[in-house]
């Protein structure tokens, strides 16, 4: 179906009947940002229609560059935005993560066309970094959240793959295969996605930018008032793993701020 919703952008077409899927991603200028961009646009481009990149630089203004890459990405829809992380904090990607949900509540309120309006307020949000690998299958997965839902992560936490364990008579879960398992939520951010009304409600659910490093997911999830026990645990009862951490990176050697001014990496 074509619309000529400001909030289709690029393209007009979206799908009625496929759930929407709101992706928010932090990113921050480095000698590896164009790779991995490129890498996650790549993927959820692969997705037929009804995914709205919303990408968050930790900068001071939205720089030409991830404008390009953006543009020059086969997305069919996405929104640029911007906030530089203050100063003091003990874990990065909050604030960018919030004016990401800032920007769904934008596009969702001011939405004009009611056919339209209706298929974002039943969507689910991922928050996807740019340094993880993805398999488009997680928009399967995405589009089965019904409240909060999770799935293994894999290379994380120093394990093969972070993961719930499931009853496979109940469909429960029974435990959690991860770092630090006495987390009130042992859940890496990749490894969950949740219904948009979390962040349509007054107030929305916000990520707490003051965080201690190892809590940012426990203090985030604890405000849904979803039992760790009671998320929906999908992905063939969280045995298939369709994202990955792998953070990119060129060893430790110290690069030119101006690492791009001859070469475009």
């Amino acid at each position: 179906r074509e619309s000529d919703s400001l909030s289709l952008f690029p393209s007009h077409h979206w799908v009625p009947g496929l759930r929407f899927v709101f992706v928010i991603t932090p990113t921050y200028r480095r000698i590896t940002q164009r790779l991995d961009l490129t890498r996650l646009f790549n993927t959820f481009a692969l997705a037929a229609s009804n995914v709205h990149m919303i990408v968050v630089e930790d900068s001071v203004n939205r720089t030409a560059k991830v404008e390009r890459v953006l543009n020059e990405s086969t997305l069919l829809h996405w929104s640029h935005r911007h906030v530089k992380t203050s100063a003091g904090l003990h874990v990065k990607g909050s604030e960018q993560r919030n004016e990401g949900i800032r920007t769904i509540r934008e596009i969702v309120f001011n939405e004009t066309d009611s056919e339209l309006r209706k298929a974002y307020e039943d969507a689910v949000v991922y928050f996807a970094d740019d340094d993880n690998a993805y398999d488009v299958r997680i928009l399967d997965e995405l589009r089965k959240v019904r409240n909060v839902g999770t799935w293994p992560v894999g290379l994380s936490g120093q394990r093969i793959a972070e993961r719930c364990e499931v009853n496979a008579t109940t469909g429960k879960i029974t435990g959690y295969s991860a770092w630090n398992e006495l987390r009130a939520y042992p859940i890496d951010t990749a490894g969950f996605g949740l219904h948009v009304r979390h962040f349509l409600q007054d107030p929305p659910l916000l990520w707490k930018i003051r965080s201690k490093k190892g809590r940012l997911e426990s203090d985030f999830l604890e405000q849904t008032n979803v039992s760790k026990w009671d998320i929906e645990p999908l992905a063939d009862n969280c045995t298939k793993v369709y994202t990955w951490h792998v953070k990119t990176h060129i060893g430790d050697k110290k690069r030119p701020a101006d690492f791009d001014k001859k070469f475009d990496v």
